[in-house]
C-alpha cells in the first residue's frame, strides 16, 4: 500500500464551529504531510468558503439545503459517490448532521470501510430521549454505527458510551492534541489589555470554548460571583471567549446580569489567531466546567501555553491531575468558587511551575503529529485486516518522513 486516500466527513468545517472541524483539519495537515491523500466533505456558506479557500482542491464545501438544522446538501451525496472509488476510507466525525449519514450510506454501498469519531457525544447527548432523538437513533443513527468498521474513542472513558449505544465492533482510543510551538512566542500580556482594557492590571481567568448548555457555565457564572465578593478578589476578571451555541448566549448574559457581574466578566465573542493568542497570553489561569466533553483541545492550548487549569470530570482528562498542571472538581458552583480560589492563591512561581508541568503533559503525550500517526496506523490496521489495538502506537516513519505501511 504506497497511499492512503482518506475522506475526512463532517456536517461543518469551518473553524466558528468549535472542536470536530479543528480535529478534523489538523489530523488532515499532518497526514497531508507525510504524503496520504486527504479531502474534506461538509457543508458551508461562501464565507466558510473563502476561510477554507487555504485547502484548495482538497475541501468539497456544499451549500445547506433544508433542513438546515441538519446541514444537509443535495449536492454533497451525488459528487462523494462520484469519488468514492478512489477513496479507501472515511473518517466521520459525529453522527447528528446528513453528510455522516449520507457518506456512511455510500460506503456501506460501495464496500468501503469507516470510521466514526463521536467527539463525545455518547457521554450526555445520546442519552436525551425526547421523541425526535428516539427516531433518529433508530431510522438514521443506529445503522451507521453497526456498519462502522472502528470507533474513534477521545479518551478512555469515551468508551463505555460508546458500547451503550448498541455497538460492538472495534474501539479505538485516539486523543487530539496541539502544535505546540505556536504556544512558545505568544503576543506580549499588554496586547490583550491594548484591545480589552478592563483587563488592565487584573488577574485573569479564561474559559475559551462555546457558549454551550453542556459547558458547566451555569455553575461557572454562580461560582464567579461567590468568588468576587470576597475583597481579596476584586481585581479579578473572568473571560468567556467563544461563540454562542443554540442561542445560549442569550442564558449566559442573563445570568451575568442577574449575579450583577458586568464589570467582573467580559463576553469578547468567538476569537481567533492573535486575539485569541493574547488572551491566552494575558491569562493567569484557564477553566472549563463542563458536564460533558469529547476531549478538549482548549484545555491541551492553554497547558501547551503554561497555565494552570481547572477541569471537571467530565472533561476526562485526569492526566491533567496526575502531572499536577491543575485542578479538577465537579461541576458544582462551591466546588468551583473553591477551585478557582485556590488557583487565585498560589503565588506567581507556585502558578509557573504548575504550567511548566502541564506544558512538559502535552509535549509528551498530546501533539497533533503523534495523534496523526496513530490514526494512520489504526487506518492502516483496517485496509489491512489486522487487529485494531485499543491504544494504538504511532505509526513508524521512513527517513523522508513518511508513514511505513504494509
Amino acid at each position: 500500500m504506497s497511499v492512503l486516500n482518506v475522506a475526512q466527513v463532517l456536517g461543518y468545517l469551518a473553524s466558528r464551529f468549535g472542536g470536530p472541524p479543528e480535529c478534523a483539519k489538523h489530523y488532515g495537515a499532518k497526514m497531508t504531510k507525510m504524503g496520504l491523500e486527504v479531502s474534506y466533505w461538509a457543508t458551508g456558506n461562501h464565507t466558510d468558503r473563502n476561510e477554507l479557500s487555504y485547502l484548495g482542491k482538497a475541501a468539497h464545501i456544499f451549500d445547506p439545503s433544508w433542513p438546515h438544522g441538519w446541514f444537509r446538501s443535495r449536492e454533497l451525496g451525488p459528487s462523494l459517490e462520484s469519488e468514492i472509488g478512489s477513496i479507501d476510507l472515511l473518517h466521520l466525525h459525529e453522527i447528528w448532521t446528513y453528510p455522516l449519514y449520507v457518506s456512511a450510506r455510500l460506503a456501506r454501498k460501495h464496500g468501503k470501510p469507516y470510521l466514526i469519531a463521536p467527539h463525545g457525544i455518547f457521554t450526555v447527548a445520546w442519552r436525551y430521549n425526547t421523541l425526535k432523538k428516539k427516531l433518529y437513533r433508530r431510522l438514521v443513527a443506529n445503522p451507521m454505527i453497526k456498519g462502522a468498521t472502528c470507533f474513534q474513542a477521545l479518551t478512555a472513558a469515551e468508551i463505555h458510551g460508546i458500547r451503550e449505544s448498541g455497538y460492538r465492533g472495534a474501539i479505538t482510543v485516539v486523543p487530539g492534541g496541539v502544535h505546540p510551538e505556536e504556544f512558545l512566542d505568544l503576543p506580549p500580556r499588554q496586547e490583550a489589555e491594548q484591545k480589552w482594557p478592563v483587563l488592565k492590571g487584573k488577574r485573569v481567568v479564561h474559559f475559551l470554548s462555546r457558549l454551550s448548555r453542556e459547558k458547566g457555565l451555569d455553575q461557572l457564572i454562580p461560582a464567579w460571583a461567590d468568588v468576587v465578593r470576597g475583597e481579596s478578589y476584586a481585581d479579578c476578571v473572568l473571560v468567556l471567549s467563544g461563540p454562542d451555541h443554540q442561542g445560549y448566549g442569550f442564558v449566559v448574559e442573563g445570568l451575568i446580569k442577574s449575579h450583577n457581574l458586568d464589570i467582573q466578566v467580559l463576553l469578547p465573542g468567538m476569537v481567533s489567531g492573535r486575539d485569541k493568542a493574547a488572551l491566552i497570553s494575558r491569562s493567569d489561569i484557564y477553566v472549563l466546567p463542563s458536564y460533558s466533553e469529547g476531549f478538549s483541545v482548549s484545555v491541551l492550548e492553554n497547558l501547551a501555553a503554561r497555565k494552570p487549569v481547572l477541569i471537571t470530570p467530565g472533561c476526562n482528562f485526569p492526566e491533567v491531575v496526575d502531572a499536577g498542571a491543575g485542578l479538577c472538581v465537579p461541576p458544582q458552583r462551591d466546588l468551583l468558587a473553591q477551585g478557582l480560589r485556590q488557583l487565585l492563591d498560589m503565588s506567581d512561581s507556585d502558578r509557573e511551575q504548575m504550567g511548566r508541568r502541564g506544558r512538559d503533559l502535552v509535549m509528551n503525550n498530546y501533539t497533533w503529529e503523534m495523534a496523526a500517526r496513530k490514526l494512520i496506523t489504526v487506518y492502516n490496521c483496517i485496509l489491512t485486516g489486522k487487529e485494531i489495538p485499543l491504544f494504538p502506537e504511532p505509526i513508524e516513519l521512513d527517513a523522508n518522513g513518511k508513514p511505513l505501511l504494509t
